[in-house]
């Protein structure tokens, strides 16, 4: 009598055949766009570059600033495929915004208002998350979409005409501000890197709080820009508290 296999065993070589497949294409995929983010944060950061003026701090506050940064970038998981970089530019209002591939700037009008090294760090963090969960990227092929993204990761003569408008748009979300989602789970990585880093939570709230007694939480001051169009500080604040 011949026996007969079940068809699930006939058929289980071939699911891995494809599932192998399947990943090694997945792979090869994110390599590709992880090139292509790599190019608008560059086409990006140059832009910003050549509008806005570079600020070279003291060489003790840039080694402090440097060593906060280093310490939240480290915490994060994206830190061995990308290059993260901190630029201080100047501009009085508070804030900070993170490009596409891990390019952060740091306004002065920040560096000045924040009370303790807690309090920075925890902007940053909040801007290193925003890469670390590929908002901007996220944001890109949502307004382009996936047709075109696919057509540029594939293409290896890119369109400097399109590559400048998808440099415009990320610069434009990374100064303005993601969706609430985006926003919430910065500020909820942001924390976690705080922490892994040996920051408190306690600083970043404090900040939160004290910006929330300066401004009513609604009119926002030119000189307190920070997050303006972000959901409001005080539901944030609430987050975090209940992390």
């Amino acid at each position: 009598m011949i026996r007969r296999r079940p068809l699930f065993l006939l058929v289980l070589p071939l699911l891995v055949l494809i599932c192998v497949s399947f990943s090694g294409y997945a792979g090869f995929f994110d390599s590709l766009e992880l090139s292509l983010e790599k190019d608008i944060g560059g086409d990006s950061y140059e832009s910003i570059m050549a509008e806005m003026t570079v600020v070279q701090l003291e060489p003790e506050e840039e080694e402090r600033l440097q060593s906060i940064f280093n310490r939240l970038v480290n915490a994060c998981s994206r830190k061995d495929e990308l290059e993260f970089s901190l630029t201080v530019v100047e501009e009085d209002s508070v804030n900070a915004f993170a490009l596409p591939a891990g390019y952060i700037f740091v306004h002065t009008g920040l560096l000045n208002y924040v009370q303790n090294d807690g309090e920075l760090a925890g902007v940053l963090a909040h801007e290193i998350a925003h890469v670390d969960r590929k908002h901007g990227m996220d944001a890109i092929k949502r307004q382009v979409g996936m047709g075109l993204i696919l057509k540029l990761v594939l293409d290896k003569n890119k369109s400097k005409e399109t590559m400048a408008k998808i440099g415009a748009f990320a610069i434009n979300m990374a100064q303005l501000g993601y969706s609430r989602e985006a926003e919430f789970e910065a500020d909820r990585y942001g924390v976690i890197f705080m922490e892994k880093a040996g920051f408190r939570k306690e600083d970043i709230l404090g900040f939160w709080q004290r910006m929330v007694e300066e401004t009513g939480d609604q009119d926002v001051p030119k000189y307190l820009q920070l997050f303006s169009t972000h959901p409001p500080t005080s539901e944030r604040i609430e987050r975090i508290k209940a992390m």
